[in-house]
């Protein structure tokens, strides 16, 4: 691999660390095209006779090679930093998932949104006095990885965080895929122990601070007990996932216990479910633009999302509800050119998310 890189004129190597721009985000079906050879390879290996760098502490470079021949130094990084292959999550997942497909989303500068796709399906209706459309979602998996440094690897939008079993079973967040726009949908109300906690965070103004709601998990996976709520005991206790000194044998072995978990993981009650089907009782407002606006979406966004809105009332011949403007501005958001990196998307789909449920539930 790092000759493979080291042949050939040092400027068939093109720099993927430029200042991010506008672009829209391209689709795979399947894994070939998120699995390239890439590697972390030593910075002064890839410069002329006579050049030396001067001390500094990124001395390694991520490069790629993508599928047309073309090398890509994706970031510089620290001789600590550990790059995560999308290869070796490929293999936990067409081990420990069986039957699933991907949809992924990804950018040439290295940055990946992958859905992966469970046969486990739940419905959302919405009825008006005239008609009832019934929408399909399917159980999902869904990992933001990167080569660039600029969206660190989650599981579901949470760092990957080591546990210790303690008897009681685990449950983490889940996403689902929406069939009708092809849209993954981040289980965001998951965070919370139950529906009802979940309101009261949003009556008490959606505090930031965790000790000023009701039990606000801060881990991917939560211990339930009956009707009491237990945390295990986290050996890693950051949110964001750093990408430094990690043991790639430990970290297989939490992909396969995870996958495992989620794949026997029912996802019909959770908290997201619970407020997917209250949206889609609630008709939009008349500032409906004006809202989703607020929730923090570029102008330029929101206009793309009532267009989607649009589009969706066409195709589905029903009014338009809060569960549809959210999966407008979902896919506004994964399908509009934009400078947003994928965890910005994440960012503001989040924010769109709780201001819509705000709107639906209060």
């Amino acid at each position: 691999m790092y000759q493979t890189f080291n042949q050939g004129h040092k400027s068939a190597i093109k720099a993927a660390t430029m200042s991010q721009q506008s672009i829209n985000l391209e689709r795979s079906q399947t894994w070939d095209a998120l699995c390239f050879p890439v590697a972390a390879v030593p910075l002064e290996t890839l410069l002329p006779t006579g050049y030396r760098i001067v001390p500094t502490d990124r001395k390694q470079a991520i490069v790629g090679e993508l599928p047309d021949g073309t090398k890509n130094i994706f970031a510089m990084q620290s001789g600590e930093y550990s790059l995560i292959k999308n290869e070796v999550l490929r293999e936990a997942a067409e081990l420990y998932l069986p039957g699933h497909t991907i949809d992924a989303s990804f950018t040439p500068q290295g940055e990946f949104s992958i859905n992966l796709i469970l046969p486990d399906e739940v419905n959302i209706a919405s009825s008006t006095a005239n008609t009832k459309v019934v929408d399909r979602l399917y159980k999902s998996m869904i990992i933001n990885n990167s080569y660039s440094g600029k969206t660190p690897f989650s599981l579901q939008g949470t760092a990957l965080k080591e546990h210790i079993e303690t008897g009681t079973t685990s449950k983490m967040r889940v996403s689902y895929y929406r069939q009708v726009c092809t849209n993954g949908l981040m289980g965001w109300a998951d965070d919370y122990m139950s529906f009802d906690q979940y309101l009261a965070w949003l009556l008490n103004g959606k505090p930031k601070k965790f000790k000023d709601a009701l039990k606000i998990k801060d881990a991917e996976l939560v211990v339930l007990t009956g009707r009491q709520v237990q945390r295990e005991q986290e050996v890693l206790v950051d949110k964001k996932f750093h990408h430094k000194g990690l043991n790639l044998e430990v970290f297989k072995k939490q992909l396969a216990s995870i996958f495992t978990a989620f794949q026997s993981q029912t996802n019909s009650l959770t908290p997201t479910i619970g407020v997917y089907k209250e949206l889609a009782k609630r008709p939009t407002p008349e500032n409906l633009a004006t809202v989703i606006t607020e929730s923090g979406l570029p102008k330029m966004l929101a206009r793309n999302a009532m267009d989607r809105l649009a589009e969706e009332m066409r195709l589905l011949e029903t009014p338009a509800n809060l569960w549809l403007a959210y999966n407008a501005v979902n896919h506004a958001l994964f399908n509009s050119r934009s400078s947003l990196s994928i965890s910005d998307r994440f960012r503001l789909d989040e924010a769109a998310f709780h201001q819509l449920a705000t709107l639906a539930l209060t």
